[in-house]
């Protein structure tokens, strides 16, 4: 019962931390309109099914066969959630407004559920970190002796992951024209990178020592 909580607070705060897809989220969103936002979040939910398929093909060979190879894994993770959480901690921003402001310049050609779509799904499968989360991260929450097979467990975490995500974004996709206005504000990121890169060092060191 530990082991979910804790996987749902790493991967809620990972979640809620802006990268390649919240940006074009946010984008989208401000450009056009709900629907367009809400297409792109179905097609990075896509992106994530497809990498799930393919790691829970792969870990399940290496969590039943190597357990050496699942311990690496796992120092891994935790090397890379200290990595982030240091890279957060360290920055004065999370999204630059540069960014926010770029994209306020509409561009009537990507204008339409589908080109929303294909954002949001290449923009997830182009993304090297989705690719470390599901390799380095998730296996780490897989409990050896567990009563539940280790694939089970892969498709039940890598599920929360889909739910987790999938709820962050629509959250953005409503509430992104009143975020705009606070994104703005230096002081108001610096915060929020501060935060979340003190928790998710928290977490990359209680994995090196679990």
């Amino acid at each position: 019962m530990n082991e979910i909580v804790s996987y749902i607070l790493v991967v809620t705060v990972l979640t809620i931390m802006p990268g390649a897809d919240s940006m074009i989220v946010m984008k989208n969103t401000m450009v056009y309109q709900k629907s367009a936002g809400r297409m792109t979040v179905l097609g990075i939910l896509a992106g994530h099914f497809l990498w799930i398929v393919v790691s829970i093909l792969g870990l399940a060979v290496i969590i039943t066969n190597s357990p050496a190879l699942f311990n690496i894994i796992k120092y891994l993770g935790a090397a890379y959630l200290i990595y982030i959480g240091v890279k957060s901690f360290m920055a004065k921003t999370l999204v630059s407004t540069s960014s926010l402001d770029n994209a306020e310049d509409k561009n009537p050609k990507s204008n339409g559920l589908r080109s929303s779509y294909m954002n949001g799904f290449i923009s997830n499968i182009l993304n090297p970190k989705v690719l470390i989360f599901y390799i380095t991260i998730l296996p780490q929450f897989v409990v050896q002796d567990a009563e539940i097979s280790g694939v089970m467990q892969l498709i039940i975490l890598a599920a929360i992951m889909l739910v987790i995500s999938m709820t962050w974004f629509l959250l953005v996709v409503e509430t992104v024209s009143y975020m705009k206005r606070w994104l703005h504000k230096p002081g108001f990121q610096s915060i929020l990178a501060k935060g979340s890169g003190i928790i998710i060092i928290l977490f990359g060191i209680r994995t090196a020592l679990s």
